[in-house]
């Protein structure tokens, strides 16, 4: 049964953003391998991406570990139904024949930064925690700075 944000006790939103800061880790990375090839640019942009999600995982895991301690609860970001971060490719099969295009991934990139600005600005709205919201201000305005430069590729291309 699908789960709201709202209902995440502090512990499960914090694992949950640490799985979405994972999950578009490996995204950002397929879309960097797949551009490897034929755009060098674009593949180096998104390794970039891949590499501040990992920091932002490195950052929510060490406030969690502080925290909480012990392991993450198995809670994903298809088990709430208002996560809305993960990035999705309609067509897997750009993938195996190279048709991607750049454009397409911005896009892709960038809806998922602004579920990731919305997602933090929910978790910093319930936080209760001082610690864990400055964590949450800081990680929207990251994703924010993120978003703006999407924007800018998607206006020059």
């Amino acid at each position: 049964m699908s789960r709201t944000l709202d209902t995440l006790s502090p512990r499960e939103v914090l694992a949950l953003a640490i799985h979405v800061e994972q999950s578009n880790s490996r995204r950002f990375r397929a879309f960097a391998e797949v551009f490897q090839g034929y755009d060098p640019d674009v593949a180096k942009r998104f390794e970039e991406l891949a590499a501040e999600e990992d920091h932002h995982e490195q950052l929510l895991d060490a406030q969690f570990r502080k925290k909480f301690g012990g392991t993450l609860p198995p809670l994903d970001q298809v088990d709430v139904s208002d996560v809305v971060e993960a990035v999705d490719l309609d067509d897997g099969e750009h993938l195996i024949f190279d048709t991607l295009k750049p454009r397409r991934v911005y896009e892709l990139a960038l809806k998922a930064e602004r579920g990731a600005q919305e997602f933090y600005r929910k978790a910093l709205a319930q936080a209760g925690d001082p610690t864990l919201a400055a964590l949450y201000r800081e990680l929207a305005e990251m994703e924010t700075g993120h978003a703006s430069f999407l924007e800018e590729k998607l206006r020059t291309s």
